[in-house]
């Protein structure tokens, strides 16, 4: 989990390099513990304060349920958290409609 957690801080070290909205697939991960999901809503504070929308999907149950239970769904908008990537592009598509309902 350490190496996880040292692989989101690369991919946030080059943030400008990033889309306006960045998903994370988390179907391969089979547990999360409080560094984990420090590492996660680090992650989604450092996009959001880069101007950058975050989406979170496809985890596992036990994942899913320790999320939500430590107060991370509240964290990163309950509606940012989606059950599979079917779902997430869904999302993707509203909020770029909305980037592009307030930039026009």
């Amino acid at each position: 989990l350490i190496g996880r957690a040292e692989q989101l801080h690369r991919v946030t070290d080059h943030i400008d390099a990033l889309p306006p909205i960045v998903m994370f697939r988390l179907r391969n991960m089979t547990a999360i513990d409080a560094t984990g999901l420090k590492a996660l809503e680090d992650a989604a504070a450092r996009l959001r304060a880069s101007g950058r929308a975050t989406i979170f999907c496809g985890a596992p149950s036990q994942p899913a349920q320790v999320m939500q239970r430590s107060g991370f769904f509240q964290h990163v908008g309950a509606e940012n958290i989606c059950a599979n990537v079917d779902a997430a592009l869904v999302r993707a598509a509203e909020l770029r409609a909305q980037r592009l309902t307030k930039t026009g």
